[in-house]
């Protein structure tokens, strides 16, 4: 996922040109959709509304990273603050972990609201207290407790935004704010509009997101990622900015920073595009300013634990392969996990909704040291494992454990040699090479080597490879002519074909 880790407009002076958008209800500040995104500077309190949106840094061992972040009404309706403060962010920004809840983690991080244009040596800054809760897995959601309580930021006039109840229906108008990278020139919050395209199921890398928002606001950019995306009419909050293709190359889609849609089963990359993760729901997990999970009115994914085999990393890419005789040889998922319920039960499909079926489901087996190891194709694209804890062989798939798997994807690649090595060849003034590698996940992963005298070097022989991680790789100069070998292995550790280059003396 993208960590989405100047001259000052002045929006007053904006025309509205958003069709059907009055100037009382229009958040977006008659900012056009689809436009370029603009910088906040609150003159005149102007852009009040957003003070609870800050720049939030997760820790201090990482200065560097940065995420954006909202401060959220856990009121619920009452007039009294008598809880902590809590931001929303999105789940990436805290954690990796595709499988599993994060919970209950100190945090030694801040977030500095009023972070507007030229105020930045007024922000007020908040120190975070512990992450509450993260998910990366079916959503991209984090919730952290700062160390201050809610009515102490309301006392310094920060009005927290409120969680819509409503899911968005297409095509209504949104805006997003938050903190992009890449104005180190002129910091601060930015303001994008756009209408909401619909949704998609997502994979990026081994995360797969359902229902995901997707629009085409402008200016998204690493530091984004958190940004609270708005109903532009109530400035409620309806997602969280989570990941976007801006900039992304087609042949490294459903890659990390490169989402793709599942259509079908069928991987495509939407060009220009950003996605976030609905809030729906999240509102309901708060009871008297605390947040709780466990509230029976909360419809958080549930917390079902897996534990992956030791020293196990997951790839989700593989390749069909032939045997000897050209036979077709289809992968397997290989997948050794543990969870904290004795049983589970698991099916293989071809797009993520299809784990909320409970038909064709396996019967229960034990969830202590398990293997799923069935083969997956033959057709090429993408294949989803769901996987369902139950603490009986006779528990009923209840409509709650039906929306909630641990959904793990694969892509499948039909049968032959990866790409042909793509290198750089440059001469020196010493006479030697500077030999520069092109990577480019999926395909271009690993690159293998081999050189020596020109007339005795044998390219097709795979013997005397060798990898090579670096990106420049030098070769001395030499008397008489080289002959450099280079293999490029995929993700699936399916090799190209031999690339030969004379390097002369």
């Amino acid at each position: 996922m993208k960590n989405l880790t100047h001259a000052v407009c002045s929006v007053a002076l904006i025309g509205l040109m958003g069709a059907g958008i009055t100037q009382a209800s229009d958040y977006g500040q008659g900012l056009e959709n689809d436009s370029a995104a603009i910088p906040l500077d609150n003159a005149q309190n102007r852009h009040a509304p957003w003070r609870a949106v800050g720049r939030l840094q997760p820790s201090k061992e990482r200065p560097d990273i940065h995420c954006s972040a909202s401060l959220i009404d856990s009121r619920n309706g009452s007039p009294v603050a008598s809880g902590p403060a809590y931001i929303l962010t999105s789940g990436h920004c805290v954690s990796q972990d595709a499988m599993n809840i994060s919970s209950d983690i100190p945090l030694d991080g801040h977030i500095d609201f009023d972070y507007f244009l030229g105020n930045l040596q007024n922000t007020m800054r908040s120190r975070l207290k512990r992450l509450v809760r993260a998910t990366t897995r079916g959503a991209d959601l984090a919730i952290i407790e700062l160390d201050t309580s809610l009515q102490s930021l309301l006392d310094k006039g920060i009005e927290p935004l409120s969680i819509s109840t409503h899911a968005p229906g297409n095509g209504v108008n949104l805006v997003i704010v938050g903190v992009p990278s890449g104005h180190e020139d002129a910091p601060a919050l930015r303001l994008s509009a756009c209408p909401l395209e619909g949704s998609a199921d997502l994979l990026e890398d081994v995360y797969v997101f359902r229902g995901f928002h997707k629009h085409r606001c402008q200016g998204v950019a690493p530091g984004s990622s958190g940004s609270p995306v708005l109903d532009r009419v109530s400035n409620q909050i309806v997602g969280v900015l989570s990941t976007s293709t801006k900039g992304v190359k087609e042949e490294n889609r459903c890659q990390p920073n490169a989402p793709c849609e599942i259509n079908n089963g069928q991987p495509v990359l939407s060009p220009d595009t950003s996605y976030s993760s609905p809030a729906l729901g999240l509102k309901t997990c708060f009871s008297q300013g605390v947040f709780n999970p466990l509230d029976i009115e909360c419809t958080l994914q549930s917390t079902l634990k897996m534990t992956l085999g030791a020293s196990y990393s997951p790839n989700p890419y593989s390749r069909v392969t032939l045997d000897d005789q050209g036979r077709t040889v289809l992968p397997t998922w290989s997948w050794p996990f543990s969870l904290d319920t004795p049983l589970y039960r698991y099916k293989a499909v071809r797009t993520p909704t299809e784990c909320e079926s409970p038909h064709h489901y396996s019967n229960a087996q034990g969830a202590t040291q398990a293997l799923i190891d069935d083969r997956v194709g033959p057709e090429a694209g993408l294949y989803f494992l769901c996987i369902i804890g139950v603490d009986s062989p006779d528990q009923r798939p209840a409509q709650e454990m039906m929306n909630k798997p641990v959904i793990v994807a694969m892509e499948i690649a039909p049968p032959g040699p990866t790409r042909m090595p793509e290198l750089t060849i440059e001469r020196m003034a010493d006479g030697g090479y500077k030999v520069m590698p092109y990577y480019s996940n999926p395909t271009l992963w690993v690159y293998t080597f081999k050189s020596g005298p020109a007339d005795t070097v044998q390219c097709d022989d795979p013997q005397g490879y060798r990898p090579e991680f670096d990106e420049v790789m030098i070769i001395e100069a030499t008397p008489s002519p080289m002959k450099l070998c280079s293999k490029a292995y995929d993700m699936a550790s399916q090799a190209s074909s031999p690339r030969t280059d004379l390097l002369l003396p």
